[in-house]
């Protein structure tokens, strides 16, 4: 009976050693996937402000891209979709031309280029050191969505040549 000593204090020990260890790693893999959703969640909103961007730009045949009627259509969707957090998410418009059609005059090809800036609020403690952008005390991940869609205009029969 000697040789029975009791151990319970080095269980402890043991436990408060690989404890926090443990319970960071975890925090790392749930805020992984919480970045996932945001990510997916912003990509799918770029998309679906580019397409309502590029079905309203243009209110005339072979007309010119009209930002500002692009600009409230999208602001409204997005306050519909994301309602009271709205106004932390940022939307930037850009309208580029990428070319003219050889067959129709004045006729020239735009796309309307969103982008998306979607903060993500991290939510377990000790994962901003690490994922959060800058300023990191903020604790809050910063994610783009870029998306370019074609303008959709209609054609004139005057605009052929």
């Amino acid at each position: 009976m000697q040789f029975c000593r009791k151990r319970g204090g080095q269980v402890t020990a043991e436990l408060m050693l690989i404890l926090p260890v443990f319970m960071l790693l975890i925090f790392f893999v749930l805020e992984y996937g919480n970045i996932a959703y945001h990510t997916i969640l912003a990509n799918h909103a770029s998309y679906e402000f580019a397409r309502i961007g590029s079905l309203v730009a243009v209110n005339k045949p072979s007309g010119r891209p009209d930002r500002s009627l692009m600009t409230r259509k999208i602001n409204q969707a997005k306050q519909k979709v994301f309602g009271s957090k709205a106004g932390s998410i940022k939307v930037n418009i850009k309208v580029e031309t990428t070319g003219t059609d050889p067959m129709y005059k004045k006729h020239r090809h735009e796309d309307v280029v969103v982008t998306v800036t979607y903060p993500v609020h991290l939510a377990f403690p000790g994962t901003s050191f690490i994922l959060a952008s800058e300023p990191r005390k903020e604790g809050i991940r910063r994610i783009q969505a870029v998306t370019r869609m074609p303008i959709e205009k209609a054609y004139l029969s005057s605009d052929i040549k």
